[in-house]
């Protein structure tokens, strides 16, 4: 069979479409979910987009979004990836409190805000969900209580409390939750949770939800831990302990979980008084009966000698693997960053140094996380405004470079990074 000159042309030209398409389609390249950083500096989110392949990072679609709010400094992203909410810290000096934002999340990653919502303390810090999405808690450094138990450097100040609230499944929107335990001189429920002195994180593991405080001598909770347990059902919150657990640290900074929920680690910035050199320390627990934290056979866990400031740990999805992001020096002219890594022993929970620790990052690291694909680390960088990101040999834990492009800017000062696996 013969074809005419237009034919032949025409052949071409589908074999090459052909050929375009099929190419495009073993490459199998997409979209495995999108990753939000919060920025102080324009209080804004920088929304990216994640590569399966590569994990390189490409903007949204209307990205920068507006935080409806002040010095955003925390983010959740409720399980089912509909929902973000973004804490806002606000400017108590210019009489701006703080907030929480609440976005939908839709096509392509795009985020339309739908609410705002009022923690009952002040100064809120942190905040987080439970895994079923059914309740949302703040961290407030100060309670509204008129009582002023904490001390530090001779001025008094109330002690923290969690503010909680539940979750309406269908459209986000949150209600608050009363203490159902404590009431007012007047006789009326608290509307808050209260706290021992300066919380600084919390965590909910296994039905029970750990506050992390730095605390005060005047109070008798000096760097422990507060136990509440959670009801599942309604969001309530109980005391489990007459008094906080005594850690010994001497500057906590953070408290996060395995992804298991079998271990709890607490960051202590140091110096620690068991560490050769008094350098900054790692404190590993187990969740006992009835929400007891027991420490793990063989205590505490001595950071790399260079590490200065831990500010964020996490595990990887299988607890193989610990990674300790630590700030390092905060002067501009001279960062030092970097991450310290462990394996996690599987039998007895044991921490050991990863080969060829401690890895380069971004400088000022705020927050850490694994991508939702389990295949990278990514951490956002407060003092140099970049999402650094690192691919994990899963084998032995090392965290190397992306290989194509690992650096991505972000809309200023990054303060915390959530990811959703959620792409439809």
């Amino acid at each position: 069979m013969k074809f005419s000159k237009v034919g032949q042309v025409f052949l071409a030209l589908v074999v090459s479409v052909g050929l375009i398409l099929g190419v495009t389609s073993c490459s199998n390249s997409y979209t495995v979910g999108y990753l939000y950083v919060t920025g102080s500096q324009y209080n804004q989110i920088s929304g990216f987009k994640i590569n399966n392949q590569t994990g390189k990072l490409t903007a949204i679609n209307k990205s920068p979004f507006g935080t409806s709010g002040i010095n955003p400094i925390r983010e959740v992203i409720l399980s089912g990836g509909r929902f973000l909410y973004i804490l806002n810290q606000g400017d108590p000096a210019n009489g701006t409190a703080s907030n929480i934002s609440l976005f939908e999340i839709g096509g392509s990653g795009v985020l339309t805000f739908q609410a705002s919502y009022f923690s009952q303390g002040n100064d809120s810090i942190s905040m987080l969900a439970d895994t079923s999405g059914s309740h949302l808690y703040v961290l407030d450094e100060y309670s509204p209580s008129a009582t002023t138990p904490c001390t530090s450097n001779g001025t008094s100040f109330p002690t923290g409390d969690v503010t909680a609230f539940n979750i309406d499944p269908n459209t986000g929107r949150l209600s608050l939750i009363t203490n159902q335990q404590v009431s007012t001189s007047a006789g009326t429920q608290l509307t808050y949770f209260p706290l021992g002195c300066f919380p600084v994180e919390f965590k909910l593991v296994g039905g029970n939800l750990f506050t992390a405080q730095t605390g005060s001598a005047s109070n008798n909770d000096s760097q422990t831990v507060f136990s509440y347990a959670q009801s599942t059902a309604t969001g309530q919150l109980t005391l489990t302990q007459n008094a906080p657990l005594q850690t010994g640290a001497t500057a906590l900074t953070y408290i996060n979980s395995d992804a298991s929920g079998k271990y709890v680690y607490l960051l202590d910035a140091g110096p620690a008084a068991a560490c050769t050199g008094g350098q900054t320390q790692i404190l590993p627990y187990t969740v006992g009966s009835g929400g007891i934290l027991q420490s793990l056979v063989g205590g505490n866990v001595c950071n790399d000698p260079t590490a200065i400031g831990p500010v964020v740990v996490i595990s990887d999805s299988k607890t193989k693997f610990l990674y300790v992001a630590n700030s390092g020096n905060t002067n501009l002219s001279q960062p030092f960053s970097e991450i310290t890594a462990f394996t996690i022993d599987p039998t007895t929970g044991r921490l050991a140094f990863i080969a060829g620790e401690p890895f380069s990052t971004g400088s000022g690291p705020r927050c850490m996380l694994e991508d939702p694909s389990n295949q990278f680390v990514y951490t956002a960088n407060f003092n140099d405004s970049t999402v650094v990101g690192k691919i994990i040999d899963t084998n032995a834990g090392v965290l190397n470079p992306l290989r194509n492009g690992t650096n991505f800017a972000t809309s200023g000062n990054p303060t915390w990074c959530v990811a959703s696996g959620r792409t439809q």
